[in-house]
């Protein structure tokens, strides 16, 4: 299947978690809801029709940074009465430093207009990391085909219960639950517990891999 591969980085990112509320929390990286989001604002998609849009759309990630968190205070401006205080404080979380390859498959009209966009960096609308305050700066990579293959290593995110661990020497595996689907009206409504690597194969087992070009993906 046809597969465009663009990198994506910034020196901030927060993909926020719903369950948390004044003290925000992060995911550990840019998950698929959040790419169709990028996508969606660099071909300048309206906000109603980006489900539709790109609900077949699939997405494979690869991590391409290791996973630094800071954590910042701040004092926040009541918006209602709040108890009569004038502000509350606030702390909240932001991965810095993140970069991550992703391809993306779909039908050969909406590759080639998101292919012509990300050549011209001609954007709709721009593209940011999880809020508008972290910019991102996407780079080209290349159009290709991604082909099924029987290699038992994967280069990108992969759903937990298909990871081996067999690692022979002291190599960072990251874990989190992500969000992979969600609803007209942007709620979140199906996760994924995933694990992940840094520049080193994660050994899998029961998942469907693509080749493309020299990496192995898995695809949301």
């Amino acid at each position: 299947m046809q597969t465009l591969v663009f990198t994506v980085k910034g020196a901030y990112a927060r993909f926020r978690c719903p369950h948390t509320t004044t003290s925000a929390l992060t995911f550990l990286c840019i998950h698929p809801i959040a790419v169709k989001g990028l996508i969606g604002a660099v071909l300048g998609i309206e906000y109603d029709d980006l489900h539709e849009n790109l609900k077949n759309t699939k997405i494979g990630i690869q991590v391409l940074n290791t996973i630094h968190k800071d954590t910042q205070s701040f004092n926040l401006i009541a918006q209602s009465n709040n108890n009569k205080a004038a502000n509350f404080q606030s702390r909240v979380q932001f991965l810095r430093d993140v970069k991550y390859r992703i391809f993306v498959s779909d039908e050969s009209r909406k590759l080639e207009s998101l292919d012509g966009v990300l050549k011209s960096r001609e954007y709709i609308f721009t593209p940011y990391l999880g809020c508008s305050e972290h910019i991102a700066k996407i780079e080209y990579e290349e159009m290709t085909l991604a082909k099924a293959c029987s290699d038992q290593t994967a280069d990108t995110i992969i759903p937990k219960q298909n990871m081996v661990p067999d690692f022979k020497e002291d190599v960072p595996v990251y874990m989190d639950r992500i969000p992979i689907k969600n609803s007209r009206d942007r709620e979140y409504t199906e996760y994924s517990n995933v694990v992940f690597a840094i520049s080193t194969p994660i050994t899998i087992k029961g998942c469907e891999i693509f080749k493309v070009g020299e990496r192995n993906v898995f695809f949301f």
